[in-house]
């Protein structure tokens, strides 16, 4: 996954490679640079050669002083460019949350919000298949994604209006159009990192939870996610909205939690299964106690759930 730190680092191969033909050293090294908060852009440097004074032949080992020499030589080289990098990919992400802003009413947001759910749900940490690649395009007439064309339909438009000024992957578009889905809808502001690469075909099928799975089974799909008990459940807190039951359903807020504390018997029509048995588990419940008292601590727990489920499975461009 992408750093996401304000901090630059620096990965320098510790072994050099030896070309006594030309009495260089040559040291690969990669920059990664966290893209101002707004996304992440990797740089691929090419190979730092260092001429040596010794003659060929013999082992060269470039001191501390010649390696600092070199890298203040090379990074202001490199700086203007990340400059101008990271300041386009704002103006993309500005323009990407325009065009779904114009799109996205609180009515459509849940649909929205689930379309990112189905996308990355297919992730699977074993063999780190499926997850966030917008290959959800090629799987809605699957019967689990019943529902989805719609506003499959509706991100279709924003993303025709954004690809003509600049093309963006659909897995960054429903990334983001999720988290602007929660936000018009009066929850937490979360800021996508962009650079995910589309797949070329569909995810294996199956890989989704089921809604009737119990907690333990819901638990357990989840892990398979590389997902947690908590994340499950301000995951889940999602079903805030939409037309599951749970208060308004255009109103991101914590009364998902306060209604189940309430435990709805399994006849009732409030939520689903799944949203039911997360009441009847002593570690699901203690998560859901919480939430409902604190609208705060959800927001922020669902805020870092939701980053990390955009990012599972996802393959990044490298510049």
């Amino acid at each position: 996954m992408a750093p996401t730190t304000s901090t630059a680092f620096l990965l320098i191969s510790s072994t050099p490679s030896i070309s006594p033909a030309s009495s260089s050293t040559t040291f690969p090294f990669n920059f990664i640079f966290p893209a101002k908060a707004l996304s992440t852009v990797n740089f691929s440097a090419n190979p730092l050669h260092v001429v040596s004074a010794a003659t060929s032949g013999k082992d060269h080992v470039l001191g501390r002083r010649g390696l600092v020499l070199s890298l203040t030589a090379t990074l202001p080289l490199l700086l203007p460019f990340y400059e101008c990098t990271a300041a386009k990919a704002a103006e993309e992400y500005e323009l990407m949350k325009e065009e779904i802003r114009k799109v996205v009413t609180k009515g459509k947001a849940a649909g929205v919000l689930r379309l990112v759910f189905h996308d990355a749900g297919t992730f699977q940490i074993d063999d780190n298949s499926g997850g966030m690649d917008g290959s959800i395009v090629y799987e809605l007439d699957r019967p689990e994604n019943k529902g989805l064309k719609s506003p499959f339909k509706i991100l279709e438009k924003a993303k025709s209006e954004v690809d003509a000024v600049n093309p963006v992957s659909w897995a960054d578009m429903i990334a983001v159009a999720g988290a602007e889905a929660v936000s018009i809808c009066g929850g937490p502001t979360i800021q996508v990192p962009l650079g995910r690469l589309d797949a070329k075909e569909p995810d294996p099928e199956g890989k989704l939870p089921e809604e009737t799975l119990d907690a333990f089974g819901l638990k357990q799909s989840f892990q398979t996610k590389g997902l947690s008990t908590q994340e499950l459940v301000a995951l889940s807190g999602a079903h805030t909205i939409g037309n599951k039951g749970f208060g308004n359903p255009t109103v991101f807020d914590n009364t998902y939690f306060k209604i189940l504390l309430d435990k709805p018997s399994s006849g009732s029509m409030i939520g689903l299964p799944s949203d039911r048995a997360l009441a009847k588990d002593d570690e699901c419940l203690s998560w859901i106690a919480k939430y409902a008292e604190d609208q705060n601590t959800f927001f922020e727990d669902f805020k870092t759930a939701y980053l990390k489920l955009v990012n599972s499975g996802a393959r990044w461009k490298s510049l």
